[in-house]
């Protein structure tokens, strides 16, 4: 019997581990699979080459919300080109599929609905019993917590391993596929940290290790044992936690403001600024308390946060996530807007009318109207989205960036109106284009020629040609060096510039 695990990436960088999870199952009970992983950019025909010439028994696709679309079709291709293959479809976009999922595709043989690794081997040995079949998943913890980094065994396609030291969230977010898993369960500390020092030994060290734990300091106690660990030399590669930042206490402060700057980096979901919207979705977090934690971490300068703001949640209508936007803006290093999506199996999902939902049918099913917010609303908030990421997100324009939170009536509406002002998709805009641009507005919404300063200092920062002529008068030549005059600013005081502009590198002294 020929196996092959399918996974197909959003990104290059990105390495799929449910599919190592099913491969050590199926290895565990002496049945190899082979594995393939591809990316969305990858060439359709070619992924359908691939998958074709291993001439397997059973394909095993991982199908996620970002690839649902071309998954059907290459199962569809595929089975047209090999009848007899059998094809088995899990993951979190077909794990709430039922029989009638088989009367649409009948070329999927069988569905995994939920966790794969207990039931794979079975679903395997004895493919013809499950012919369209909605099979329930399941994982024992004994699995899940013994289970070894699988790297190894697996080498990653790209630079980005996800790890799992804990299933399950202690929330209840009704946009949330983890509100309907009950309890958490964890590998312990010491297992945690005996797993991320087998990284280290890698052959090719990843860039980040990102946990995919929904709450990683939902045990406290376990959370600090495994950052005070990190803090020591034996640790050396970047981890990224998606954290509660209102759970945090005194003693994460002191581990954390002694963290070698840029070992690790946080996410933490504030969605909402709004106690009614934050009842209606079931969240139940102290959201000024995370902000003002957050804040106090910002200040470390040593961890590089990431918040996120969900627009088109109940009761957030422009007004209310206008001061959500403000209240969160300053706490992160980068603020993601995103847009709630309606995903099958989601408890919002189920009563779309009680706040008016109209949400596209396609994957990810992301709300376009509701309630309090309309279609022209949502549309402009999809463009200052944009306009986030590139300007303040991208931290390209850190000092700018800096002046408009601490000056702008709200940050929202500075980010809002130079919006709008854009005769084209912030995208299609190239760099220097959007420097001449946010320095025309710049001038238009501050009277303080600092504002302008700050422009000109992250152009030359981040600038690997020549920067706007239009700037090049904020800086002094002095032979080979430009010395940027700052003094006169509150926020250069203490810090002198240098621009190396032959080899672009800016020195701080």
């Amino acid at each position: 019997m020929k196996i092959t695990l399918f996974a197909l990436n959003s990104s290059y960088t990105h390495t799929n581990l449910a599919i190592r999870y099913l491969a050590y199952s199926l290895n565990e009970n002496n049945i190899h699979a082979e594995l393939k992983e591809f990316c969305l950019k990858d060439k359709h025909e070619n992924i359908l080459c691939e998958l074709y010439r291993t001439n397997s028994d059973i394909y095993a696709f991982s199908v996620y919300i970002w690839n649902y679309t071309e998954m059907i079709e290459l199962a569809r291709e595929l089975k047209c080109l090999l009848p007899d293959s059998k094809i088995i479809f899990g993951g979190p976009e077909v794990s709430f599929e039922n029989e009638s999922f088989f009367e649409k595709f009948p070329f999927v043989d069988t569905v995994i609905c939920g966790q794969g690794e207990e039931v794979i081997t079975d679903v395997c040995t004895n493919i013809s019993s499950f012919s369209h079949k909605c099979v329930t998943g399941t994982c024992s913890k004994d699995f899940f917590r013994n289970s070894p980094i699988l790297y190894d065994t697996y080498p990653a396609k790209g630079d980005i391993l996800y790890y799992e030291s804990s299933r399950g969230c202690p929330h209840r977010c009704s946009y949330c596929l983890s509100s309907l898993t009950q309890g958490v369960y964890a590998k312990t500390a010491e297992k945690t940290l005996k797993d991320l020092l087998e990284f280290e030994k890698l052959p090719q060290k990843p860039r980040i290790i990102k946990f995919i734990d929904r709450t990683f300091n939902f045990d406290l106690k376990r959370a600090k044992t495994i950052w005070k660990e990190l803090c020591t030399e034996k640790y050396t590669l970047n981890y990224h936690f998606e954290i509660c930042a209102d759970q945090l206490d005194e003693e994460c402060f002191d581990i954390l403001k002694n963290m070698l700057k840029g070992k690790i980096q946080f996410e933490a979901g504030i969605q909402s600024c709004n106690p009614k919207t934050l009842k209606a979705i079931n969240r139940n977090t102290d959201n000024k308390k995370a902000i003002e934690n957050l804040k106090r971490i910002k200040d470390y300068k040593n961890i590089h946060i990431h918040a996120d703001l969900i627009a088109a949640l109940p009761y957030e209508d422009m007004p209310s996530l206008k001061y959500s936007f403000d209240e969160t803006i300053g706490c992160c290093d980068k603020l993601q807007l995103g847009f709630l999506k309606m995903l099958k199996g989601s408890h919002i999902r189920e009563n779309p009318k009680t706040h008016g939902y109209i949400y596209s049918s396609k994957p990810p099913y992301q709300v376009i109207q509701n309630n309090y917010i309309n279609f022209d609303e949502m549309f402009t908030l999809i463009k200052i989205a944009d306009v986030i990421d590139r300007i303040y997100s991208s931290e390209r324009f850190e000092y700018t960036c800096e002046y408009i939170l601490k000056n702008a009536k709200s940050p929202f509406e500075f980010f809002e109106g130079f919006t709008r002002i854009l005769k084209k998709d912030i995208e299609k805009i190239s760099q220097n284009d959007l420097r001449l641009l946010l320095f025309d507005y710049l001038k238009e919404c501050f009277s303080a020629s600092e504002a302008i300063e700050r422009l000109a200092l992250d152009t030359l920062i981040w600038e690997n040609k020549s920067p706007p002529a239009v700037l090049c008068e904020y800086y002094t030549e002095h032979g080979k060096e430009k010395e940027f005059d700052l003094y006169s600013f509150d926020f250069a005081k203490e810090k002198k510039y240098y621009i190396n502009r032959t080899k672009h590198i800016v020195i701080i002294k």
